[in-house]
């Protein structure tokens, strides 16, 4: 099954490498290191927004669907309830975005004349949202083919949409382009047959929308938020106080090093909510999710290790090839990128018992122990080292959340579960 699995997560992996790999390449020859710290201010705001309207329903989604895909009845359901959840957030979180656009633009792009792109971003951000949910339900439907199309044709529109506006529009292109790929992407996966169903079932079950399962996916919204405005605000502020001390080029090179981390990070979140979520929401004793971990370990752990090994030994041409010359200075960042994201790998994979049986308390404080501790550690290292100061604190903060992670995991989980299988 973990076989069949990775050889569909290839397909899906490697659409989105192809198009990560157009979108860096534009992006380092057209922005340069000034504009790539300035687009990932952008996005951190765009993560906020999606964090509450629609990546904050990414876990409960595939939990309610994996835990319930064989009673059509209320499928259908958690489908019309998770997406009218869903709009009526976008909308909330669109209004909020036309009232403060232009403080936003000021203080995420340093000048006001950005305030559009945050009033386009208001306005489309219940299309963006519903194809993210199907996403989820697809996902939680484990229909698998049916979720690599989806993500090819996402991975395909980013690609051409992000090179034409950028290469015409330079930084404004890059902004607009991160705003319009979802919303292009619904369209046109209108004509697959499974998404339409999905749509479909909204409109013929709109009566039928249950407020229990809404507040049920409300205690998943609350955790994706809290960890998406953790880490949001906390890049946010390493970002600029880097700028502030070095300038916008040294932000873009860490920004830079961190846009190779997306690349394989990936593959293993694919990983994560694909293959281990499904399996730790539908599991019910301690005796199974220590044969799902064990399992899952034993394949990963080798996994990790080949990848970061082939990435180090090649990132000189890992950088020529994703990024530019200009950009060559980050080589020397890669092993200490690598240690403290295999680190991560461990943890969140530990981490995902919380999503999957809504051990909400612990996952509040874990995602505070690492991104706190990311962000007060780079201030200190930031004087000590230079920008090499955050990538040290990258490692010690996912050595601290893989021990709380740990000490939650092995100290509470007989709490979550039965001694064995019925």
């Amino acid at each position: 099954m973990f076989f069949r699995f990775l050889s569909y997560n290839t397909i899906i992996v490697l659409g989105k490498l192809i198009s990560s790999f157009v979108v860096s390449k534009v992006s380092a020859i057209y922005l340069g290191p000034s504009g790539y710290a300035l687009l990932g201010n952008f996005r951190n705001i765009f993560q906020i927004v999606l964090g509450v309207s629609a990546n904050g329903f990414e876990s409960g989604t595939i939990k309610h669907i994996a835990e319930n895909r064989d009673d059509k009845s209320y499928h259908s359901k958690i489908v019309s309830s998770i997406i009218s959840f869903s709009f009526i957030l976008s909308l909330f979180m669109g209004i909020l975005l036309l009232i403060f656009a232009c403080e936003l633009s000021e203080i995420t792009l340093k000048t006001s004349n950005y305030s559009y792109v945050f009033r386009y971003l208001a306005f489309l951000l219940p299309l963006i949202s519903i194809n993210f949910i199907i996403l989820y339900i697809i996902n939680g439907l484990q229909k698998i083919k049916t979720y690599a199309k989806l993500i090819v044709l996402v991975s395909l529109i980013n690609a051409l949409l992000t090179f034409f506006l950028i290469y015409y529009y330079r930084l404004e292109g890059a902004f607009i382009a991160t705003i319009l790929v979802s919303a292009v992407t619904l369209t046109l996966s209108l004509l697959i047959k499974d998404v339409r169903d999905i749509l479909s079932k909204v409109v013929l079950n709109a009566k039928n929308v249950s407020i229990q399962i809404i507040c049920s996916m409300s205690v998943y919204v609350t955790m994706a938020t809290y960890s998406t405005i953790l880490i949001s605000i906390t890049y946010f502020l390493i970002r600029n106080q880097i700028i502030s001390n070095y300038g916008e080029n040294t932000a873009g090179y860490w920004e830079a090093m961190n846009k190779i981390s997306t690349f394989y990070m990936v593959f293993f979140t694919s990983v994560f909510t694909l293959y281990l979520l499904p399996k730790l929401s539908v599991n019910k004793s301690v005796v199974g999710y220590r044969s799902i971990m064990s399992s899952y370990f034993k394949r990963l752990i080798p996994l990790a290790l080949i990848i970061f090994l082939i990435l180090f030994l090649l990132r000189t041409f890992v950088v020529k090839l994703f990024l530019s010359e200009e950009f060559e200075i980050i080589e020397q960042y890669f092993l200490l990128q690598f240690i403290g994201d295999f680190i991560k790998i461990i943890g969140f994979s530990l981490a995902f018992q919380f999503h999957a049986k809504k051990m909400v308390t612990f996952y509040f404080i874990t995602d505070a122990v690492i991104y706190l501790s990311f962000y007060l550690l780079s201030l200190y290292f930031l004087d000590q080292f230079d920008i090499k100061g955050v990538f040290y604190a990258h490692i010690l903060s996912c050595i601290l959340y893989f021990l709380a992670v740990s000490f939650f995991i092995f100290t509470k989980n007989n709490k979550y579960l039965e001694a064995s299988a019925e």
